[in-house]
């Protein structure tokens, strides 16, 4: 079967950037038994020459990704704030009743929108994250976002205000499967809220490294806009943000009457000013990143050979430039997360510490791999003394 995009349905679909084949991103191992049985995967993006979609088109299995997952988004701590601020803008903005959040994680959202009195409902896929959330005492069910838990949930707790999804919408291979949810769950005048990393920030800053297996779509607000319409919402609000390194939050509704904010419109000038849906735009891209990739390479390779490194923030993107830049020698990465300390990265293998390990053996050279928490990371660490780097916006050191 021709492969479709997954906004237009167009079938145009070109190659821009094939990064061979790499280990899960969050694939964290935990013993030798499971180092043995370790996979790599092809990673190859494609755009979309009809309306400029990126995504991948061969999913690894959902199962595989997130049976045991390792993203808790409580231990990190400009995500709580993130969190904190979303759900005011949510009370604030929409004054719902009931809200219900898909791919909700450990509860990082629902509990501060509980605490505005908001009834708040979470679901997540993954089993060991959302029993993180119950022992909180918070409302989650774990399972897929479907028509058929979004029936079940309107049957036992009504109609909702407010379907949201932060940085987990284009986790899914088949999307209209969660607007047909929100449909169900939503009441006539509810409104469906998405945050998603912005593919406006991908190309601006050369963000090769978030294009992992998980991440199987990157949209603009005119690429979801297109799939938002086939599903019958409409964007009636968009706002650029600084998580993940650049996201977009949109609002949408099913009343085509209802107004739209002058921000949409100046985001979608912006895009066409960018000229996000030309896939000429996205082959220089690949070219581009590819070049980070080997000065990245070249410098480090180089460096190792007379100073210690260790990179900080074992997080997919760390997966990803650890492997592309065969950064083997790294003699730890730092990670305050208790589902990943004391495993192995991917690929590499090398081990994850927690931040008191760093301490007190404290190398030469601290690649931060989590950039976009880069001033996070070197406040919390402001003791140390050696040279941070960060390998993007730009290799950098400080």
């Amino acid at each position: 079967m021709t492969p479709t995009c997954r906004a237009c349905e167009g079938q145009k679909l070109e190659s821009i950037l094939d990064l061979g084949k790499l280990p899960l991103a969050g694939g964290f191992l935990s013993g030798p038994e499971v180092i043995a049985k370790e996979q790599f995967y092809p990673l190859e993006i494609h755009g979309c020459a009809d309306c400029g979609l990126i995504q991948i088109l061969n999913p690894i299995d959902p199962d595989i990704l997130f049976q045991d997952y390792t993203f808790s988004s409580s231990t990190i701590k400009p995500l709580v704030d993130h969190f904190e601020s979303y759900a005011e803008w949510i009370a604030r903005t929409l004054a719902p009743k009931k809200v219900v959040e898909f791919g909700c994680n450990d509860g990082v959202l629902l509990a501060p929108l509980e605490q505005r009195g908001v009834t708040a409902i979470g679901v997540d896929i993954s089993k060991n994250i959302t029993d993180m959330a119950r022992a909180k005492g918070l409302k989650v069910e774990t399972g897929f976002f479907n028509v058929e838990l979004a029936r079940e949930i309107r049957s036992r707790w009504g109609a909702v205000d407010v379907v949201t999804g932060s940085n987990v919408f284009a986790h899914n291979q088949h999307p209209g499967g969660i607007l047909e949810a929100a449909r169900e769950v939503l009441t006539d005048d509810g409104h469906l809220c998405l945050e998603f990393m912005y593919v406006g920030d991908l190309l601006e800053q050369l963000q090769w490294d978030t294009l992992y297996h998980e991440h199987l779509t990157f949209y603009g607000l005119s690429t979801i806009s297109i799939l938002l319409q086939r599903y019958g919402f409409h964007v009636i609000y968009a706002e650029r943000l600084p998580m993940h390194g650049g996201s977009l939050r949109i609002c949408a509704g099913r009343n085509e009457d209802e107004a739209v904010s002058p921000a949409v419109a100046l985001v979608m000038e912006w895009e066409r000013r960018q000229q996000l849906s030309d896939i000429a735009i996205w082959h220089r891209f690949s070219r581009d990143c590819l070049r980070k990739i080997d000065i990245v390479t070249e410098v480090f390779g180089k460096l190792s050979t007379t100073k210690t490194i260790w990179g900080y923030g074992a997080a997919g993107k760390a997966t990803m430039w650890v492997n592309a830049c065969k950064m083997d020698y790294l003699g730890g990465v730092v990670d305050a997360s208790p589902l990943r300390a004391g495993k192995l990265m991917p690929g590499t293998h090398t081990p994850i510490v927690t931040p008191e390990a760093f301490r007190a053996t404290p190398p030469d050279i601290m690649c931060v791999t989590a950039w976009n928490y880069a001033d996070h990371i070197r406040a919390k660490e402001s003791w140390y003394q050696g040279t941070w780097a960060t390998p993007l916006p730009d290799l950098r050191f400080f």
